[in-house]
């Protein structure tokens, strides 16, 4: 998780020492460097969760409204031993859920409308098992921090360096891997299954309504390119593993 903004501000220190030695003061310009990117580098670290929760949109979910929700998170906590995350709702019909959060802490899971409708107890179960695998590995901290990175380094111009670097950490497997997580947490291969159909049926994304959407647990793979904007369908370079070889993989368990 830190390596890469360890290795960013290693090399921008380096950069500075570099034009420190033509200009006569190295010492000087190393340490300017340092502390101008280290001091970027840890307020987009600090502001994470706000940023993308920004891009993500909802209200904090109702104990009484959304009983079920509550119920299976804590059931799934109690299991696997994790704090309960904070859950929000945002009002859109798609099957959405995801959650964002940075390493060590409880995060935030996001659920759709549609999601609450479409999905059963048992594929919600699953869902929130495959999310919930996903905020203890890191992978949510790691997705979480590239999205805020990305939005800081937009205004630079810095879109192409982001999906280069997007595309040598982001491992695709990772969502699979979750997927065999949740089904054996839960014990019932077929709940995941379902829940992928339920996705795979869905009408479009309406975009611009919802972002981050690389945190999803799954989105359909026809918005597998970046054409659209953070806020809206991009995936931003993050490969994700179409929902046909998802689906193909949980049916041999």
């Amino acid at each position: 998780m830190f390596a890469f903004p360890v290795s960013f501000t290693l090399a921008i220190t380096i950069i500075f020492l570099i034009i420190g030695f033509i200009i006569g003061f190295p010492v000087i310009a190393a340490v300017v460097g340092a502390a101008i990117s280290g001091g970027f580098m840890w307020n987009v670290y600090r502001n994470s969760n706000e940023v993308v929760l920004k891009m993500v949109g909802g209200l904090p979910a109702s104990e009484h409204e959304h009983a079920r929700l509550f119920n299976v998170i804590d059931g799934l906590c109690v299991v696997g031993g994790d704090p309960r995350p904070a859950l929000r709702v945002v009002g859109i019909e798609y099957p959405v859920a995801l959650a964002v959060g940075m390493p060590g802490e409880a995060g935030t899971i996001v659920v759709s409308a549609g999601f609450l409708k479409t999905m059963g107890r048992v594929e919600m179960e699953a869902v929130m098992a495959h999310i919930m695998w996903r905020l203890r590995t890191g992978d949510i901290g790691l997705t979480t921090y590239m999205l805020a990175l990305t939005a800081a380094v937009q205004r630079f111009g810095g879109d192409k360096v982001m999906k280069a670097v997007i595309a040598r950490v982001a491992d695709e497997r990772t969502v699979m891997w979750a997927d065999v997580a949740a089904c054996q947490a839960t014990r019932y291969p077929p709940a995941m299954v379902s829940a992928l159909e339920i996705v795979e049926q869905a009408a479009g994304i309406p975009l611009g309504r919802i972002g981050a959407q690389p945190l999803w647990f799954a989105t359909p793979d026809s918005t597998g390119d970046d054409s659209n904007s953070l806020g809206g369908g991009s995936t931003m370079a993050f490969a994700r593993p179409p929902l046909a070889d998802r689906i193909a993989v949980l049916k041999e368990i």
